[in-house]
């Protein structure tokens, strides 16, 4: 375990915005050739083919992997009970042989299980834990006690996924993650910051307000996606955060895909981009269609970490400081 004390002069090093120095990051161990890594089913079940992409995948890149005790086991349409569920979320916690704990799929299930998780053994063995989406329960918990996750593409979608993006998860796991690159969009907002990259899933970041597992945003890049969803429902999260005072002191916006966006026959009127440019502080960076979420673009990404995202008018990029 690394300990990364974070206090960087900005403005001294690239002419960023300043920000107050942050608190000691806990960075889990890189992974090394057969290093082991869970396969945890958290909210839906696995199917077996998927199972199967996951564990070749893993082989590849001189891991061995590791299927939980439930991995397959279906109830509804989760991938087991609540309680099996947590047991294999905690089995690779306390499991010698794992270093990393991933997720086969999102779904929903996770906020019914978080509070099942030995987070105190957790603290004092960090391992990367693995997703996103659903999974965003998971990195926004953790990111409370300054540990970083990491914010990925998992097995379900490795069918359709780009090369970069496959690539982009072993880099990170080695110790070299990639920056985020994007065309310029012309409703993006130029600009430079530093700052710690927290979030993920609109959804599931909005149905943790008031909870233990709701991230410190303060003097963060905020990284959003989402999928399936309505514009307006889209506005009424943005809003409820913004009225939850989480949004106020948020120093940059990354965002992902929004993906299947839906609306009614009476049009809402704005884009999810424009809903964000709208709600969020003004004049701080946005970069619009990152490369993750819910598509064939997919790289991943550390939560925790910090990162530099830069927007001008070539286009946007989000790279990590390690």
């Amino acid at each position: 375990m690394v300990l990364l004390k974070g206090f960087i002069d900005y403005k001294s090093t690239n002419g960023c915005t300043l920000h107050p120095p942050m608190a000691r990051t806990i960075i889990p161990p890189f992974l090394d050739p057969g290093s082991g890594i869970a396969l945890i089913a958290p909210s839906r079940h696995a199917d077996p083919s998927i199972v199967q992409l996951a564990k070749d995948w893993i082989k590849q890149n001189g891991w061995v992997p590791y299927p939980a005790p439930n991995l397959g086991i279906k109830k509804n349409q989760f991938g087991g009970t609540d309680k099996q569920r947590a047991d294999d979320f905690n089995w690779s916690i306390s499991n010698p042989k794992v270093h990393a704990i991933w997720a086969i799929r999102g779904g929903y299930g996770a906020v019914k299980i978080v509070d099942y998780i030995n987070w105190e053994s957790f603290k004092q063995n960090p391992k990367w834990i693995i997703g996103f989406s659903d999974f965003t329960i998971f990195l926004s918990h953790i990111s409370k006690e300054n540990i970083m996750g990491i914010h990925s593409w998992m097995p379900i979608q490795i069918p359709m996924l780009k090369n970069k993006s496959l690539i982009s998860l072993s880099k990170i796991l080695k110790g070299n993650a990639d920056e985020l690159k994007a065309k310029r969009h012309p409703k993006n907002v130029n600009g430079k910051t530093l700052g710690k990259l927290k979030g993920g899933n609109l959804s599931v970041l909005y149905s943790l307000l008031g909870s233990d597992s709701f991230p410190k945003l303060d003097g963060c890049i905020l990284a959003l996606e989402d999928l399936d969803e309505y514009k307006y429902h889209i506005d009424r999260m943005i809003i409820a955060l913004k009225r939850a005072g989480a949004l106020d002191k948020v120093i940059g916006i990354a965002m992902g895909s929004f993906s299947d966006i839906k609306d009614n026959a009476e049009k809402f009127g704005q884009e999810p981009y424009e809903i964000i440019k709208e709600n969020f502080p003004k004049n701080i960076p946005l970069a619009i269609d990152l490369p993750f979420g819910h598509e064939s673009d997919n790289e991943a990404f550390i939560t925790g970490n910090t990162y530099e995202l830069e927007v001008n008018d070539s286009g946007s990029r989000l790279a990590p400081v390690l």
